[in-house]
């Protein structure tokens, strides 16, 4: 080795996720060096989670015991892995666990009998996981980024469409469409006949499909539809797809029309799945099937993958990287912001002096990095309201938010985001507000530290003409010195911050102070 020469001391990780999904819990044991994932083993047991959750609103007995079970099976084989390395050990659930009446009981099940705590993959996680599959399918399409290119994910309990334009996510919508979902809804049906089962299955989603058909009617050039899930990426092979995976969407067809043909024992021998995934199978085909016909692209693409794998590793990664989504979450709110005719220059702008207050004040606030993002996107949509009427926009910014899908961020984020559109001007954080008072206590104060960031940089930009070119805080004793770049009168900043400076005031015991620009 020669004198100049270093040696890099690159570490290997060990971790192991075990997820329970929809209708089976699985263990995924992974090497990362250096940023690359590589598993070096992974196992899968069916459970009956779906069937319970959309048939009877609870997790019963029996599927409890199987999954302590499976998860003592696991824990077991890990003890092995354990010895002699450092293995840390993750346990995720669906989100669809959320919809079950008893859901802290089968959480706490879990944690007593294994001593794991697991964790639910809210909404925005969910959306974080399929836009990390999503970017991993599309570099093996390059050409899509000059195309209007839909991603449709037909999920257990809903289905979450993306639509990509040269690149850039510009819609996003979920609705409560899935295969599980509906396969239970309908699972009690004495259909008497094979095209009964199709037919009633068509009717039980119509609903759903024409929304979908309405949500994106303005889409004139739909290039390609990719299809992604763990029941179409199953049955890809039986569609006969040519190239780069592109099939026929009349296959679907033919291959529901066969399905119902058969017994249940016959489509888990035919289709090499458990009782719980054959179940999914047949609506899965349905749903995708419907979607295609309403949307009408060029073309429908199925890729090719091991669905389960793929995901939990989408999983492993999103974890590793969390900000790679914020840039598409902020561009997304700015596609919603300008939906409703929010001044663009106002709003870009109130979200640069946020964030360089949340910067310079992180010790006084001690807010996360997640509560920035949050922050930021209530700055570019706090005057969204405008659009419905001026007078108590902050309400009707509210209303908007709240009835809106907003990429990449769980109900409760877009509920806190909401709240801070409505408390961006005069009204206080106050529990008679419904949805304020049902936040815990640390999420209140969370609220109104951020609400009290956000007043403060819309009265720096109070006159829509951006004359605070930016700001630089510091705190001297009890007061907060902002000084304004490029103002050498703060008059009218100071008229501002008489009415919207108090909040801060009131939450961080402190006075503010504008100094003005003397260079």
């Amino acid at each position: 080795m020669n004198s100049g020469e270093t040696v890099k001391n690159t570490q290997i990780q060990t971790q192991a996720f075990i997820y329970l999904g929809p209708s089976s819990m699985s263990l995924i044991v992974t090497e990362i060096h250096d940023g690359d994932v590589r598993v070096i083993d992974f196992l899968t047991q069916p459970v009956p989670l779906a069937r319970d959750v959309f048939r009877n609103g609870r997790i019963s007995r029996s599927t409890m015991d199987r999954c302590a079970q499976v998860m003592g099976d696991y824990m077991a084989i890990l003890r092995e892995y354990g010895s002699g390395t450092d293995l840390s050990t993750h346990f995720v659930m669906s989100n669809i666990i959320s919809e079950a009446g008893n859901v802290d009981v089968f959480i706490n099940r879990m944690h007593v009998a294994h001593g794991l705590r697991g964790r639910l993959i809210d909404d925005g996680k969910m959306t974080r996981l399929i836009y990390v599959k999503v970017q991993e399918t599309l570099l093996h399409y390059p050409n899509f980024q000059k195309k209007n290119t839909m991603i449709v994910h037909v999920g257990p309990g809903n289905t979450r469409i993306l639509l990509f334009e040269k690149g850039r996510i510009t819609r996003y919508s979920s609705h409560r469409l899935g295969v599980h979902r509906t396969g239970e809804a309908i699972g009690e049906e004495d259909f008497g006949d094979d095209p009964a089962e199709l037919a009633v299955m068509r009717e039980h989603i119509r609903g759903q499909i024409d929304q979908i058909r309405v949500d994106y009617a303005f889409v004139k050039d739909l290039a390609s539809i990719i299809l992604i899930g763990e029941e179409v990426q199953r049955l890809r092979n039986l569609f006969k797809p040519g190239r780069e995976g592109r099939v026929n969407v009349e296959m679907f067809t033919k291959v529901a029309e066969k399905m119902v043909r058969m017994t249940t024992e016959q489509r888990m021998l035919a289709y090499d799945a458990d009782f719980a995934t054959v179940d999914a199978l047949l609506p899965a085909l349905i749903i995708n099937q419907s979607i295609v016909r309403a949307l009408a692209p060029r073309e429908v693409i199925v890729p090719t993958s091991s669905y389960d794998q793929e995901f939990i590793l989408s999983l492993i990664r999103a974890e590793q990287n969390p900000g790679d989504l914020e840039g598409e979450v902020l561009h997304f709110a700015g596609i919603l912001a300008d939906r409703y005719m929010a001044d663009k220059d106002h709003r870009m702008h109130v979200a640069r002096l946020c964030d360089s207050l949340f910067v310079d004040l992180q010790d006084l606030h001690r807010l996360t990095e997640h509560d920035r993002l949050l922050l930021q996107v209530a700055a570019i949509l706090h005057e969204v309201g405008t659009y419905i009427s001026p007078r108590h926009h902050n309400k009707h910014s509210q209303y908007i938010i709240l009835n809106s899908e907003i990429f990449g961020l769980s109900r409760d984020d877009v509920e806190i985001v909401a709240l801070l559109a409505r408390y961006h001007r005069r009204e206080t954080p106050s529990k008679s507000e419904v949805l304020y008072a049902d936040l815990d206590q640390t999420d209140r104060m969370r609220v109104s530290k951020m609400a009290a960031i956000l007043r403060v940089a819309d009265a720096l930009e109070r006159g829509h003409a951006l004359r605070v070119k930016g700001v630089e805080a510091r705190l001297r004793g009890r007061n907060l010195e902002l000084l304004l770049k490029d103002v050498r009168d703060t008059t009218v900043e100071e008229m501002a911050l008489r009415i919207k400076g108090d909040l801060f005031s009131d939450i961080f015991g402190c006075d503010i102070v504008l100094v003005p620009d003397r260079r």
